[in-house]
């Protein structure tokens, strides 16, 4: 099983994601986020990472200026877009793109199925990943599980799928379960007082791995 942190703050989170053997680190690039960073401490945090750990730009309806200044400093390995995402974002993306939405949403489902649907085709292969969130990114509130399972056969059929949305150590096995996803994306549910808590982030680790 996959394993995405999101929402990095501080170099010495970093440590965290080396020792667990984490597949993605995320940086929240959103001024509403508690969680956000300025490029140059992304870059400082990302220094730090293991060259194994993959580095995500978290962003909310960016345009193609700051994909293309993402781009240019040379970090990021994936772009995981939330709400609006346009053919000009697709066009300036050179690195895969995870596209976010709330699956318990059914008109996001319908309007961003269709957009996916009419993609012309080089665009549409910039999406590697669909990424299920909350109602809000960052809640750290889960959607209803339980009433969503067949809305995701057909949705990710051809794409990986990255839940997300409340994960913690104690639902996380479930999640897995229920939907059998490539990666498992958290933020809120390893954090304690201030930024990521390392005993959290080694137990949801254990969880997620004990459903492999």
């Amino acid at each position: 099983m996959e394993i995405k942190i999101c929402g990095l703050t501080k170099k010495e989170e970093a440590a965290y994601l080396n020792e667990n053997n984490v597949n993605y680190a995320g940086f929240v690039f959103f001024e509403k986020s508690k969680r956000n960073v300025t490029l140059e401490k992304a870059k400082e945090i990302a220094g730090h990472l293991s060259k194994d750990i993959k580095k995500v730009a978290v962003l909310v309806s960016p345009d193609a200026a700051l994909i293309k200044t993402l781009q240019e400093a040379d970090i990021f390995d994936v772009f995981q877009i939330h709400k609006a995402l346009t053919l000009e974002v697709l066009e300036a993306a050179r690195i895969p793109v995870w596209y976010a939405f709330n699956i318990a949403d059914p008109a996001q489902i319908e309007e961003k199925q269709h957009f996916l649907q009419e993609l012309p085709g080089e665009l549409s292969k910039k999406i590697e990943a669909l990424v299920v969130d909350g109602a809000e990114y960052g809640s750290g509130k889960t959607f209803d599980w339980s009433k969503q399972i067949a809305q995701t056969e057909e949705l990710f059929s051809n794409r990986r799928f990255v839940l997300a949305g409340g994960l913690n150590a104690d639902n996380v096995e479930q999640g897995i379960g229920i939907f059998h996803p490539d990666v498992v994306d958290v933020s809120s549910g390893v954090e304690g007082e201030a930024g990521k808590d390392e005993e959290k982030v080694r137990a949801f680790v254990l969880a997620a791995r004990a459903k492999v």
